[in-house]
Parts: structure tokens; sequence; C-alpha cells
């Protein structure tokens, strides 16, 4: 029922997708420059053209605003009440149609605007025997004190009105002062053009700008998914892929990416070779008890059941303990040092106590060096315990009458671990070739030749390393292995 429910809900609410995961780095970072310079530009030229605007068309207020001057200084009040043109001339209101005119009228501005025939008290030569000039209600866009109107032959014309008084105690008068639009609005409209062409050529120039940006800048990252996506088909003879990623040049800004990705495919590399090394350690070590139960087959008697118990015992030891190195390698995927802080000492001591009982019969003398001190080291215990104990065993078989355990370490130094023993030791050859799997100096010495290979191995796994020389106190061998992750 709950399940239902679950599945019901889940196609009434359907998980919602983020919209940029659909789009690409590429994608993101054009739009991150184009939407905001094609905003600026938008908004920069708007405002650019308004203010254009608006200058020129106060240029073309102050010449109106002049002509009425000295309009005003030619018309004079007459007794009767009727307004004379006082000086006349031959300029641009006296020509008929020249595009400039004027018309004197008695009313308020807001009944210019409003009247549809008002009172004309004059007006120039230059409108001849047309009728009154009409303006349009609508103001200019840019001005709020210019209005359009049409001429006699139907001509745009731009005006403006004065408040004029000719006499005291006269009623107020409005200068109506009218001039052509026609050069205005082509130079407004070679402006708007100019604008227009400009921002598309900004815009053409950011869009190329930015592919060039994305095609260089986005190269480093193109070179790693190449090498990354060539990883599975190495070439003969190709370098392998930690040092492939670790020779890009990448810059310092995706050096930690390129950095983090070495180290991962190093960290993968390590554990498949454990992995491998584990199954072929398996392998050679199942092979002794599983010839003992052949060899007793092959004699034809019954195999006595202790015989069969003991070795079968023995492959199920060998069974679990690689069980839990293979388990334990999940903690390398992260890196060394990422396991749960674990005692030392604590950890030396069982070890040393399982050694006693494993070799009782040898009566040798067991010591660990450090005691009285805590210790913590970051890894995993089966490692340690794997480590410790092969080489404690491997001690033990060579051992005449004494072995020592040493452990030391720091947050500065790490996990130092000295194991020595009063054996007869190794020569040079001996200890090159120690490490090696399956490798045995001597046959009657019970064993399987894989200790020193597992150590080197668990060692490694934690960047460590492991050194064999001839221990100065003892005269036998000892075996050095160093590893971080210790905590202060």
């Amino acid at each position: 029922m709950v399940s239902s429910r679950s599945a019901a809900a889940d196609r009434r609410y359907p998980a919602r997708r983020h919209p940029a995961r659909r789009w690409s780095l590429a994608a993101r970072m054009a739009a991150l420059v184009i939407v905001p310079s094609l905003l600026v530009m938008v908004l920069g030229g708007w405002w650019l053209r308004y203010e254009v605007h608006a200058s020129l068309l106060a240029s073309m207020s102050r010449t109106l605003e002049e002509k009425s001057e000295r309009i005003h200084a030619r018309l004079a009040w007459l007794a009767d009440g009727r307004v004379q043109e006082t000086a006349g001339g031959s300029d641009e209101f006296s020509a008929i149609f020249s595009g400039w005119y004027w018309q004197l009228q008695g009313q308020a501005p807001a009944q210019l605007r409003t009247a549809a025939t008002p009172v004309v008290l004059a007006r120039s030569r230059s409108l001849w025997d047309q009728p009154d000039l009409v303006l349009s209600p609508a103001t200019l866009w840019g001005s709020e004190r210019l209005q359009q109107a049409l001429g006699p032959k139907q001509e745009p014309l731009l005006v403006q009105h004065f408040a004029v008084q000719l006499a005291a105690g006269t009623a107020p008068m409005y200068l109506q002062v009218f001039g052509p639009a026609q050069p205005l609005v082509a130079s407004l409209r070679r402006i708007d053009q100019i604008l227009a062409t400009t921002c598309a050529v900004l815009l053409l120039v950011i869009g190329a700008l930015v592919w060039l940006q994305l095609r260089v800048g986005l190269a480093p990252l193109t070179r790693l998914v190449e090498v990354i996506a060539g990883l599975g088909k190495p070439a003969e003879g190709a370098k392998p892929a930690t040092e492939q990623i670790a020779q890009l040049p990448l810059g310092a800004d995706l050096q930690p990416l390129q950095q983090e990705l070495a180290a991962l495919l190093a960290r993968n590399t390590q554990v498949v070779e454990r992995s491998r090394s584990h199954a072929a350690d398996l392998n050679h070590a199942l092979k002794k008890p599983l010839s003992l139960l052949v060899a007793h087959a092959g004699t034809g008697n019954a195999i006595p059941a202790a015989v069969v118990l003991q070795q079968t015992t023995a492959m199920a030891r060998l069974i679990d303990r690689y069980q839990a190195r293979t388990f334990s390698d999940a903690t390398l995927v992260h890196g060394g040092g990422t396991g749960l802080p674990m005692d030392v000492l604590a950890c030396s001591q069982q070890m040393l106590a399982m050694m006693r009982q494993l070799h009782q019969a040898s009566d040798l003398d067991w010591r660990l060096l450090g005691e009285g001190t805590t210790l913590w080291w970051r890894g995993e215990r089966a490692d340690l315990e794997e480590l410790l104990g092969n080489l404690l065993d491997n001690a033990g078989k060579w051992a005449a009458s004494q072995v020592r355990l040493t452990v030391q370490g720091s947050s500065a130094q790490g996990l130092v671990l000295q194991i020595e023993d009063d054996g007869p030791g190794m020569t040079a050859e001996q200890m090159q070739a120690a490490g090696e799997r399956g490798k045995r100096f001597d046959e009657s010495v019970a064993g399987t030749g894989l200790g020193l290979a597992i150590a080197q191995h668990i060692v490694r796994g934690y960047g460590g390393q492991l050194q064999l020389r001839k221990s100065a106190a003892l005269k036998g061998l000892l075996v050095r292995v160093e590893m971080a992750g210790v905590l202060a």
C-alpha cells in the first residue's frame, strides 16, 4: 500500500529538472556574457538616443525662442485694439511658404491645446492666405516645450508658444513660432541609424570575442577530455594515465582538478594492482594445502580426517584473511590515512601475544619497545594486523632467540615500525629479491614466500616505504616500515 501511494505521488509530483543542467558549460558562459552585454547596450543605447534627441530638440527650442524675441520687438498694440507689425523686412517670415511662420493668439495656453478654432490676432506674411495653423495636442518625445503641427503644404512643423504682453493693462497673449521639422527629423533618423548600426556591430564583436574566449578558455578542458577518453584505448608505447594528465598544460586555475584526477587514477590503479596481487597470493597460498591433499589421495589410502581438517582449516583461514584485505582496500580509494584512528601499541601487543603462542615451541623472547606512550594511527586495523603478522611471523621463523618490535611515530615523522631478529639475516642480493612473490631462500622453513610481498603491497597502499637492513643490535635482519597518518 505504501509503495503504491509513493508511486502515485511520484506521478503527481514529477522530479524537477534544473534548467541549467541541460545547458553546456560553453552555453552558460556565453549567456553570462552576451545577456548582460545586450542589456547594457539596449539601456545605454536608449539613454544615449534620448539624450541626443533632447539636445537637438533643445537647440531647436532655443532657435525658436530667439526668433520669438525678434518678432515680439516688431509687434505693436494699436489704440483700436488691433496688433500690427511695425517694422517689416525680408526675412524667413516674409517669404511665402518658407516653412517659418508665427501666429499671435489671445487665449490661454490650455485653450491653445484644446480649442478647435483658436482666435488669431496676427500672423506672419509667409502664411499668405492659408488658414490658421493648428497644433497637435500630443507632446514631442524628448521635449516638453515643443509640439508638432502641419504647414500650409502639409509639411511637418515644430512649434513653441511664448507668453507676450504688447502694452500695459492688455490681456495676456501668446506668440506661436513655427519652424520646419524635416531637417531635424532627418538628423534624428540618421542618429538612430548610427546607434542601431553601432549596437549591431558591438554585438557581433562581443559574439566573436565570446567565441574566441570559449575556444581558447575551454581548450585545456578539451585536451583533458581527450586524454581521459583515450585512456580506454591506450596506444602502443603510451605513457601512463597519471603521467599524461600530470603533464597537461592546464594552467593554475585547473591545477587542483588536474591533481585530483591524477591522484584518483593513481589510487584506482593501485587498488587494481592490489586486487590482482590478492588473487595471485591466494592462488599461490592455496596450492600447498591442495597439493598435500592431492598427494595423500594419490597414495590410494584413505586420507586421515586430521589431515583433511588441518588443510581445510588452513584454506579457510587464508580465504578469510584475503577477504579482510580486499575489504580494507576500499579505504585506499580515498587515499591513505582516511580510516578510523586506532591504537598502534595495543594492536602491536595483541600481535606479539599471538606470535608467542604461534612460535611457542621456539622459546623466543618477544619484546615491544615504545610502551608507555599512546600512538594513534589513522588507517585500517586489518592492514596493520596483516603487516605486523607477516613481518613478525617471518622474524619468528628465522630468529635464534630474540625478536624485537620498535614502535615510534609523530604527526611530522609518521608511523615507524622496526622488526629485528637475531637470525642469520640476508645478503644484499637476497634483500633485493626478497620482495618477489613466492620467493623462498630455504625450503626447510615452513611458509609460502608471500610475507614480504604482502607487507610491501600494504605499505605502498598507504604511500609508505619498506626497507630491509642488517640489525646493528641483534645482528640479524631489520625490517623498517614508514607510513603517514599518525595523529598529533
